[in-house]
C-alpha cells in the first residue's frame, strides 16, 4: 500500500454544484459595470476580522504532527459549542506562555487559562437562557424597542448609514455593528438578570455597619506604641567600656550613635511594644525593666543598672500614638459598607449560579473542558 501518496482538494469538490460557486472578484465588477453601478473600492489588506480569523487558524505545524482545526466539543441549552469558541479570545496569550513558559508549566496554564474561559462562555449562555425566560412580554418588547434605538443611535454617531458604521466599528471594536449590537444586547440582558435576581439579595442596613464596626475597631484604632533601645554588654572585664558609654550618654552623644559603636545591632533598637493606659511603665516587658523607664520621655536613657552578668542602658526611641477614629466618620462607614455589601454581592452572585447550575441543560463541564485542552495542545509542539 502507497502511504505517501497525497490528493488534491479539487478531489473533494463536487462537479454538480460548480454553479453554485462564487464568481470571482473581476467577474463580479464586470457585472456592477454593466449594470451602470460603480464597483466597490477593495481593501489591499484584509479586515480587522479576517486578520483575527487568519490569526486563530494560523496554527503552526511539525512534520507529523496531527492538529485538530476545530470541533464540537458539547452544548449548552441546545446550542452547540465548538472549541474555537473558547480558543479564540485565549490564543494570543497561549502563544506568547508557549514562548514564555517550559512546556511542562505551560501545559499548566493550557488547563487554567481554558477552565476560566470555558466557565465564562458557559455561564453567559446560562444567563441570558434565564434572563430572556425571566423577562415577561411587555418587559421583552420594551427592551426589543430600547435596542432598536440603541442601534440607531450608534448608526446615526457614525454617519446615519449602516455601511459606515460597519468600517469605524471594525477599525474601533473589530466588530461589525450587528456584533457590536449582540454584545451589547447580551450585557444588558445580564445586567438586568443582576440586578433583579442578585442585587436585592445584597442590601446592607446600618445594623451591619455598626456590627462591622464593633468587630473591626481595633483595626481603625491601633494601639500606641513605644519603641524601645538596649544596650547590654557582660560587666566584668569592660568596666572601661562601660564608663565611656556613660560619660558619651551623659554628654548628649545620640543613643543610636553610642549603641552602634558598642556592637550592638540594629544601632541599638530593640524592640517595640503596645502602650498601655499608664504610660511607658505600663508595657509587657519584665519587671525589672519597669523601674528604670517609668520616668523616661522620648530620647532619653536611664541610668546604667546590673542585671545578672551584664550591665544594661533602656533609652525611648519613639511614641506612636495613632490618630483616633469613630464609626461616624464618613469614609470608616463607606469602607465598612463597601467590604459587607461585597461580601454579600459575591455570596449572592455563587448561590445565583449554583441555582443556574443546577437548572441548565448542558455537558459535562469537565469532559468537555478535556476536549478543549487536547485540542489546544496538539496545536503546539512539545519541548523540553
Amino acid at each position: 500500500m502507497n502511504t505517501s501518496s497525497s490528493l488534491p482538494i479539487g478531489d473533494f469538490s463536487n462537479p454538480e454544484h460548480q454553479s453554485r460557486s462564487r464568481p470571482d472578484a473581476e467577474v463580479v465588477d464586470r457585472v456592477i459595470v454593466a449594470s451602470g453601478l460603480t464597483p466597490a473600492e477593495r481593501r489591499s489588506s484584509p479586515s480587522i476580522v479576517e486578520e483575527s480569523l487568519d490569526e486563530a487558524l494560523n496554527v503552526k505545524m511539525q512534520p507529523g504532527q496531527t492538529v485538530v482545526v476545530d470541533s464540537l466539543i458539547g452544548q449548552v441549552n441546545g446550542r452547540p459549542i465548538f472549541a474555537d469558541e473558547i480558543l479564540t479570545p485565549i490564543m494570543d496569550q497561549l502563544n506568547a506562555e508557549y514562548l514564555r513558559q517550559p512546556w511542562p508549566r505551560f501545559q499548566q496554564m493550557v488547563v487554567q487559562l481554558v477552565s476560566q474561559q470555558l466557565k465564562s462562555v458557559l455561564y453567559n449562555e446560562l444567563f441570558l437562557a434565564e434572563a430572556r425566560a425571566s423577562m415577561s412580554e411587555e418587559q421583552q418588547t420594551g427592551f426589543l424597542a430600547w435596542m432598536n434605538n440603541f442601534r440607531g443611535d450608534e448608526i446615526g454617531k457614525r454617519g446615519g448609514v449602516q455601511a459606515e458604521a460597519n468600517r469605524q466599528l471594525l477599525a474601533e471594536e473589530g466588530k461589525t455593528i450587528d456584533e457590536f449590537m449582540k454584545q451589547q444586547e447580551e450585557q444588558q440582558l445580564i445586567q438586568h438578570l443582576m440586578n433583579s435576581r442578585v442585587r436585592p439579595n445584597t442590601l446592607v442596613a446600618w445594623r451591619d455597619v455598626q456590627r462591622a464596626w464593633d468587630a473591626r475597631k481595633d483595626q481603625y484604632n491601633p494601639k500606641p506604641t513605644v519603641t524601645l533601645g538596649r544596650i547590654r554588654i557582660r560587666t566584668e572585664g569592660n568596666e572601661d567600656q562601660i564608663k565611656l558609654i556613660e560619660g558619651e550618654l551623659q554628654a548628649g552623644e545620640a543613643f543610636s550613635v553610642v549603641a552602634a559603636a558598642a556592637g550592638m545591632p540594629d544601632d541599638g533598637v530593640w524592640q517595640t511594644f503596645d502602650l498601655g493606659d499608664g504610660g511607658v511603665s505600663d508595657i509587657e516587658i519584665a519587671d525589672f525593666y519597669k523601674e528604670h523607664i517609668a520616668s523616661l520621655d522620648v530620647g532619653q536613657t536611664s541610668k546604667p543598672f546590673v542585671r545578672g552578668a551584664r550591665t544594661i542602658w533602656i533609652s525611648v526611641i519613639a511614641i506612636d500614638r495613632p490618630e483616633v477614629h469613630t464609626l461616624y466618620e464618613p469614609s470608616i462607614q463607606q469602607a465598612l459598607y463597601r467590604e459587607i455589601y461585597s461580601r454579600r454581592l459575591n455570596e449572592a452572585q455563587s448561590e445565583f449560579i449554583d441555582g443556574i447550575l443546577r437548572r441548565g441543560i448542558y455537558d459535562d463541564i469537565d469532559l468537555m473542558n478535556e476536549k478543549i485542552v487536547k485540542i489546544a495542545l496538539s496545536r503546539f509542539s512539545p519541548r523540553r
